[in-house]
Formats: C-alpha cells, structure tokens, sequence
C-alpha cells in the first residue's frame, strides 16, 4: 500500500474555507448598534411599539389556535383573520419590513413550502401559486427596507434578527422549490413566474447564498444550512469520500 498524500496547504485552506465558511481570511462580519432606531424606515418608537402591537395580535391567534385546536374554527378561517390585520398593517405602512416577513410567515403556516412555486401539472392549484409568489415578494420587500444603506453599517438588534429570519425564510422557500423541480423528473409542472427561467441546481444555490446571509445574521439552523446547501462543499465531500473508498479498498 501506498502512504498517502498529503493535501498541500493550499488545498487545506480552500476545504476548510468551503466546509466552514467563517473561517476564511475575508469572512463577513455584521455590526449591531443596540443605540440605532430597531427599525430602519420608521424611527418613532411609539409608532413601531403600537405596530408591534398589532402584529403579536396575529400571532396570537395563530398560537392559540395550533395550542387549542378548536372545533369550531378552520385552519383557514384562522389564517384569513390573522393575514387581515397584517394586511391593515402593510396597508398603512407599507415600508415596515416586520409585518412582511410576519405575513410571508403566516402563508407559509398556511400552505407549507412544497409545492408552492412548482407544482405538478395534474394537481396544480392556482392559490398555492398565488401564496408562493406573495411570499417571495414579501421576503425580497422586507430584506429591502431593513437591509443597511451599505453592507458595512451597522443594524440594530431587531434589524438583524428580522434581516436573519427573513433570509432563512426566503432560502427555505428557494430550497424546496429547487427539490420539488428536481423530483419533476420531465413531468409537466406548473412554474411561478418568478423562478421560470430556473433550473434546480441554481434554485438550490440560491438557497445556499441565502442560507449564509441568514447564518451571517446570527440564524443558527441557516448557518448549518448553508454548508449543507452549497454545492462545492458537496462536490468536495463527494471527492473525499471517494478518496476514503479507494484508501481503505486498498488495504
């Protein structure tokens, strides 16, 4: 048997960089400022705690419902309540990027991810497209208006933790339609107009890309994803794992 070779430094660092990608030379670094306004568009204290306010009313009935399970209400009738006043909410202030994120939320609550920007053909249903667009609109709407002016400045503790699920969510959603595409296998499917144009592999690196912005904002789970989404970590993976084959076969 042959010793083995060595991977030169070179190769050393580019796997530990795609494996774990905080640990390169250039690793992103986000700035919370506890002292800036918690919300980037609307800087009244007042008027951000009345609109946190209503938003915790459509959370609440959304977790009395899942603790309850009551008889007398649908999961629908729950949901068309709840986005009602989340929809009150964008309505008057159409820049609050919170109620966006909520929103995309409550319709993923709703509908889940699958299914949603690809479908099927035979079962397609038009609402599920529907919901699948409102939430990408949304997302991309609420990563806008809480995003820095510049990717350096600094965010506020609820600016990043609102930047952080948004990315997640997004990435989510990106992340199931890149599997749903790929389980099409040629049949024919119903494709939102926001991703027609893209082919599984770019959906899942998109979700990858969005995974690590969540995961750069603090989001755990997107961090950890974002490793396993990236497809040169499992390019590289692949090629070691079949260099470990071939090294013990050789024993």
């Amino acid at each position: 048997m042959q010793p083995p070779k060595q991977l030169s430094e070179a190769d050393s660092r580019i796997l530990t960089q795609v494996f774990d990608p905080e640990s390169g030379p250039t690793k992103a670094e986000v700035i919370v400022d506890p002292f800036l306004p918690s919300d980037r568009q609307y800087h009244e204290e007042e008027t951000v705690a009345k609109l946190r306010a209503r938003e915790r009313e459509a959370i609440v009935l959304i977790e009395q419902f899942e603790k309850e399970k009551p008889q007398t209400q649908s999961k629908a009738d729950v949901f068309r309540a709840a986005v009602s006043i989340l929809d009150g909410i964008v309505d008057q202030y159409p820049l609050y990027a919170s109620a966006r994120n909520n929103r995309a939320q409550l319709r993923r609550w709703m509908f889940g991810d699958r299914y949603m920007l690809c479908q099927p053909q035979i079962i397609a249903k038009p609402d599920r497209t529907s919901a699948g667009s409102a939430i990408l609109e949304d997302l991309k709407s609420a990563v806008s208006w809480a995003s820095p002016e510049r990717s350096h400045d600094a965010v506020s503790p609820a600016q990043g933790k609102l930047l952080a699920q948004a990315y997640t969510q997004l990435a989510a959603v990106y992340y199931a339609a890149a599997k749903d595409l790929a389980m099409s296998k040629g049949a024919e499917v119903s494709v939102a107009e926001e991703i027609m144009d893209c082919s599984s592999d770019g959906l899942e690196e998109e979700a990858s890309r969005l995974f690590y912005l969540g995961g750069l904002y603090r989001n755990e789970m997107a961090k950890a994803l974002a490793v396993h989404t990236n497809p040169h970590a499992k390019l590289c993976g692949n090629i070691v794992k079949e260099a470990m084959r071939k090294e013990f076969a050789s024993v």
